[in-house]
């Protein structure tokens, strides 16, 4: 049975940590011990099949929208079903907005992961979108924001001052 367990919870914070630097190049993930600091509206989730670990989830819940900020599944177990039922499972959870930063399509993963998150009823939105440094260095990633609901140009705009200020801490 597929379970999300909070990461201060959970039996495998090392399957947490190993799969979260491994699966996220650096420039798209904050540093793992950074994560403690965060405010009360950032959760860590490790997804667990019959008590065994299989990924993990982080998300922010903002009164607007919900923000998925890194969703993953241990690589020898992709491909199998897990992901769909663990996000799957995830959305069951929320009503309403839900919003995800996804790599600009660029090769085959890009492609299958977009696919992967259209394919349970998600928007590409056609704005225009930076990923703020997580390290302080400038560096931007341009992405595309997919959304559970479609977004016109204020709810769009309001949602991406929402992400720079609260979690990315860009004024």
């Amino acid at each position: 049975m597929i379970q999300l367990t909070p990461l201060e919870d959970s039996d495998h914070p090392h399957f947490a940590e190993n799969l979260f630097e491994s699966a996220f190049p650096e420039v798209e993930r904050p540093e793992f011990d950074d994560l403690e600091n965060r405010p009360d509206n950032f959760h860590f989730m490790v997804a667990t099949n019959d008590d065994e670990p299989i990924g993990i989830l982080t998300y922010w819940t903002f009164d607007e929208f919900v923000y998925v900020e890194h969703f993953a599944i241990d690589e020898e177990l992709r491909n199998n079903g897990f992901g769909k039922a663990v996000f799957l499972n995830f959305m069951s959870q929320y009503g309403g907005q839900m919003v995800i930063e996804v790599e600009l399509p660029h090769d085959d993963t890009s492609d299958h992961r977009i696919e992967f998150y259209t394919s349970m009823g998600f928007y590409q939105n056609p704005y225009e979108y930076y990923q703020p440094s997580y390290h302080g260095d400038g560096v931007r990633v341009p992405m595309m924001i997919l959304s559970k609901l479609e977004m016109d140009d204020d709810e769009f705009d309001e949602m991406r001052e929402i992400l720079y200020k609260e979690v990315y801490n860009v004024k």
